[in-house]
């Protein structure tokens, strides 16, 4: 019994010396994509899908020059939102990918923040967990799409 639990024992502690994680603090800027509907006096649905391309602070990051295609919607009361949300998938520089979802807030035309959490991934990263922050400022650009400087930041484990 004594084995057992010694044996038991050494493989958790195992199992989470070996866990990869970190942090991340990526930015970059994109274009995407748009469909509205408009009802006037700040009332819109919208759509979109686009892609960017991505920088972290740390280049050791597994986030460091990857690109992202997002894909979601909202709906604006008003000028504002509350109802954001979307799902992303990174394409990594080692050729794996990582999916995230989304929710956020804010004005139309200006941009707007909210909160993500990693659903998982390809290869390695098939089990990786995590959360952050994400934030977007909306830049001007080609009519009929949507342009933005994004930036976000968290934590994983895989």
């Amino acid at each position: 019994m004594k084995k057992l639990f010694i044996t038991f024992t050494f493989t958790i502690i195992s199992t989470v010396a070996f866990a990869n994680a970190g942090k991340f603090n990526a930015s970059g800027m994109g274009s995407w994509e748009v469909n509205v509907m408009n009802a006037g006096n700040g009332n819109m649905a919208i759509t979109y899908d686009g892609n960017a391309g991505l920088a972290d602070k740390n280049p050791e990051s597994i986030f460091d020059k990857s690109t992202m295609n997002c894909v979601g919607g909202l709906t604006l009361v008003n000028g504002k939102f509350e109802d954001e949300t979307g799902m992303c998938t990174f394409y990594l520089i080692d050729g794996e990918k990582i999916f995230i979802n989304y929710k956020g807030k804010g004005t139309g035309g200006q941009g707007g923040s909210g909160t993500f959490n990693i659903v998982g991934g390809t290869g390695k990263y098939k089990n990786i967990s995590g959360s952050g922050f994400s934030s977007r400022q909306n830049l001007k650009g080609k009519e009929g799409m949507a342009h933005s400087m994004n930036q976000m930041s968290g934590e994983y484990t895989y």
